[in-house]
């Protein structure tokens, strides 16, 4: 597959949506960053990718249409920082179980983190499916 039929997907599924024109021009942004680049793309970034200066509801949209749809081409990532300033790298799965149970143990000493929200930064890295149509290019 080639960015222009990832690109002819996103057009397809979601076509007339201000979102598919904000999600084609974070690709657009993304082709030719090199992969250590791509391993942090965060929401600052991908907005200026976008063209936004804000968070909204089509910018939300779009990033559901890359992270969160058979598109595929982020990965919702976060870094948790604890009460010492360490760092944990945390995947999506384990930010959405947090999320979804309204707790997070702590990486190392499984002790619950309290108000871990206010301790993560999201961030979103590509998908191995996006690099892989990249290189097909």
């Amino acid at each position: 597959m080639s960015l222009q039929k990832l690109q002819d997907e996103i057009c397809r599924g979601w076509p007339d949506l201000t979102a598919t024109d904000l999600s084609l021009k974070i690709i657009e942004f993304m082709a030719p960053l090199d992969e250590q680049e791509l391993r942090m793309l965060t929401i600052p970034t991908l907005l200026r990718a976008s063209g936004r200066d804000r968070i909204d509801r089509d910018f939300l949209t779009a990033l559901a249409i890359l992270a969160g749809s058979s598109v595929h081409v982020l990965d919702a990532r976060a870094i948790l920082t604890d009460e010492s300033e360490e760092e944990f790298d945390l995947d999506g799965e384990e930010l959405a179980t947090a999320r979804r149970e309204g707790s997070l143990p702590h990486p190392e000493s499984g002790k619950l983190i309290d108000d871990f929200e206010a301790k993560i930064i999201p961030y979103f890295q590509s998908s191995d499916r996006f690099l892989k149509v990249r290189m097909d290019d």
